[in-house]
């Protein structure tokens, strides 16, 4: 396999695309578009740092064939896939990107710069998490989805954490799980909703109210201090969406439209406002649960509409 070619930034629009395609973002939607454009013969290079959002869970759930799998196993099965089609690494963080008429690039923290005919931003969102979770605690005992993790929780004490209404659905997804509910939302106003009353209904508690610290406990879990002074022990404690926020960085610096959530404005097959920048995965996502399945498949049906591009001009 040839070594990435190094170019800089200045001289990228006089030298002929090494690349047919660099994808930003080695996750689901990342590694799923590399491996069908490296399948479609495409000169395809990947740029990411090895952490991805979901490696500190200790499996993926809900994903065909692989449900139960650990993250970094998934994930070597699906690079170790794309290498063996010809698509490159490159483990790095990219600082910037850019896109004229006739091509785009990225330049990276330590390995240089790059230029594609086309570039496929599938960074995902940024995690903003709270400052009391404790080390080691997110994405095992503390996650975000009502889905992926609550079954091995089962029989716990749960407890939702958030602003309002979209707490009070995550603890009504979690309650054939709880052995006791408690949802903490932020917004008073929270407390007279049809979900809270609900809630109470099955036997849970509503407090408006937030988390001011947590600390992990000898026998599992967590005891959350509340603002109120409150002590909450939790089993699992699932926060609301409101921790995620759009990666910016790179759509701002290539000028793309964002649509009203701060994410780039794309078609269903990920283009962008830009004829050569497409953008895919949870940084494009049609619904709070877009789950590690449904990245994936956003990743092929940009994978898809960007070699039909390259096909048809």
């Amino acid at each position: 396999m040839p070594s990435p070619v190094f170019l800089p930034e200045d001289s990228m629009s006089h030298r002929k695309d090494p690349y047919d395609v660099i994808v930003v973002g080695a996750g689901a939607a990342g590694l799923s578009a590399a491996v069908m454009l490296g399948r479609q013969k495409r000169r395809v290079l990947v740029v990411s740092l090895k952490r991805r959002r979901n490696s500190p869970a200790d499996r993926v759930n809900n994903v065909p064939f692989a449900h139960g799998t650990p993250p970094g196993e998934v994930y070597r099965k699906m690079e170790s896939d794309a290498a063996g089609y010809g698509v490159e690494f490159v483990w790095d963080e990219v600082r910037t990107a850019w896109a004229t008429d006739e091509t785009v690039g990225v330049r990276t923290a330590d390995s240089g710069s790059f230029s594609a005919g086309r570039l496929l931003l599938a960074t995902g969102p940024v995690d903003d998490l709270p400052a009391w979770i404790p080390e080691g605690q997110w994405g095992r005992t503390v996650f975000d989805c009502p889905y992926c993790h609550t079954l091995e929780h089962d029989g716990a004490d749960f407890v939702a954490v958030g602003s309002g209404e979209e707490t009070l659905q995550h603890a009504l997804l979690c309650r054939q799980y709880a052995d006791g509910l408690t949802a903490v939302v932020s917004d008073p106003e929270a407390l007279g909703s049809p979900l809270a009353e609900r809630l109470r209904s099955v036997g849970a508690q509503v407090v408006a109210d937030t988390v001011r610290s947590a600390r992990a406990l000898p026998a599992g879990g967590l005891l959350l201090v509340t603002g109120k002074g409150r002590e909450i022990t939790a089993g699992a404690v699932v926060l609301d969406t409101a921790i995620q926020r759009p990666n910016q960085v790179l759509p701002k610096a290539l000028g793309l439209e964002l649509n009203p959530h701060g994410f780039p404005r794309t078609t269903l097959f990920g283009q962008t406002s830009h004829p050569r920048v497409y953008n895919t995965g949870k940084s494009n996502p049609s619904s709070p649960y877009f789950a590690w399945t449904g990245a994936a498949a956003s990743g092929l049906n940009a994978a898809r509409k960007i070699s039909e591009d390259l096909a048809f001009g």
